[in-house]
């Protein structure tokens, strides 16, 4: 927190050099040994004002929580005859937690006394005095703050600020001509970018916009707004960007799995390969002999598909030691898809694929059979 406060006392002291009638007695004035005159008191806060309010946003440092950390700097100049001693007020958001509030010294910000604050809803207040046509106090307020998100293609969190707030927070805000009386330092997460809007949600501009230790300063005169509303929006990874990642996950278990698949279809070629053979030779045996193609043939030979099932012969013109004889070789190929099924060399499809042609050849022989009996 050093270099806030060493930024703010630097831009206060130029504030001062230009006011000569200001500060510069008090300054070196023994104020410790000085009794005050009770005639002298007033507790009305009319004559306080914001000579320099300072609100740093850092959306950085505790983003992985989700939430903001948010330094405050008021310095309150009392432009009143009397000496001030009674109630400092500020607004503060909704749901801020660890909050700590200090007075510090203008000239080199060391810590004069903690504060005891009073919240009563959004508005924070504590105890103090300030004398007249002294130098002013410096108040330095921490509070952490959950980042309110909004939804849509960006990704935006949202940090809200009343400036006024009738009957308790009105403050004036001093007018030094070139010199900002209110500065809003932003730390952002790389790549987002920043928004300022008013009560009205109308675009904010400040006076001056520069850099500073990785962050960037909004400075100015003196607000016209009564409430300060900080939009910091990061793109979210575009569906593009989200395709891109869902292929390269395919081609990467396409990647994994091709020994495996290789592995499967080379013994599935293997298999049909053999049963294509073994019907074809069963084909060119029963077909040495010219077959008068029918409308019931050519039918019959649409409906079947290829490798097992596909007419290769009429099964009613075979004899029933042939029929008994192909029933048994039929067996024998189910028995063996159903031994490299078991261990492990076809997948379900494949063995579905290569069973089901057979046990429907199997039903039709068993049916001829029955019927010869």
């Amino acid at each position: 927190m050093k270099k806030q406060y060493k930024y703010i006392i630097s831009i206060f002291l130029i504030i001062s050099l230009m006011n000569t009638a200001y500060g510069f007695r008090e300054m070196v004035t023994n104020q410790s040994t000085a009794q005050p005159d009770p005639n002298n008191i007033t507790q009305s806060d009319q004559d306080i004002q914001l000579l320099q309010h300072l609100i740093e946003v850092d959306a950085v440092q505790l983003e992985p929580q989700n939430k903001l950390d948010i330094h405050e700097t008021l310095i309150f100049k009392n432009n009143g005859a009397k000496n001030f001693s009674g109630t400092l007020r500020t607004w503060v958001p909704d749901g801020i937690s660890e909050l700590r509030a200090e007075r510090r010294n203008m000239m080199d910000g060391s810590l004069e006394y903690g504060l005891q604050i009073i919240q009563n809803g959004n508005i924070i207040s504590w105890q103090d005095q300030i004398s007249a046509k002294s130098l002013p106090p410096l108040y330095a307020l921490e509070y952490v703050l959950p980042a309110e998100p909004l939804g849509g293609v960006t990704k935006s969190i949202v940090y809200s600020k009343k400036l006024t707030y009738p009957t308790l927070i009105n403050y004036k805000y001093e007018e030094k001509p070139g010199l900002p009386s209110l500065i809003l330092k932003i730390r952002k997460p790389e790549g987002s970018s920043i928004i300022l809007l008013d009560e009205n949600r109308n675009n904010i501009n400040p006076e001056d916009v520069s850099e500073l230790e990785g962050s960037i300063l909004y400075k100015f005169g003196s607000p016209r707004f009564k409430e300060l509303n900080i939009e910091i929006t990061k793109p979210a990874v575009a569906p593009a960007g989200i395709a891109g990642y869902v292929i390269l996950g395919v081609l990467i278990l396409l990647a994994l799995s091709y020994p495996f698949i290789r592995k499967k279809s080379e013994k599935l070629q293997e298999i049909e390969g053999k049963i294509r053979g073994s019907f074809k030779r069963e084909h060119e045996e029963a077909s040495e002999e010219p077959v008068e193609e029918t409308e019931e043939g050519i039918e019959a030979e649409h409906e079947a598909p290829p490798a097992a099932e596909a007419d290769y012969g009429e099964l009613a013109g075979k004899t029933r030691g042939e029929l008994e004889s192909e029933k048994s070789e039929i067996l024998s190929r189910i028995s063996e898809l159903d031994k490299d099924y078991s261990s492990g060399n076809l997948m379900d499809e494949e063995y579905e694929e290569l069973r089901n042609p057979y046990r429907r050849r199997l039903e039709k022989i068993d049916k001829i059979l029955e019927k010869s009996e």
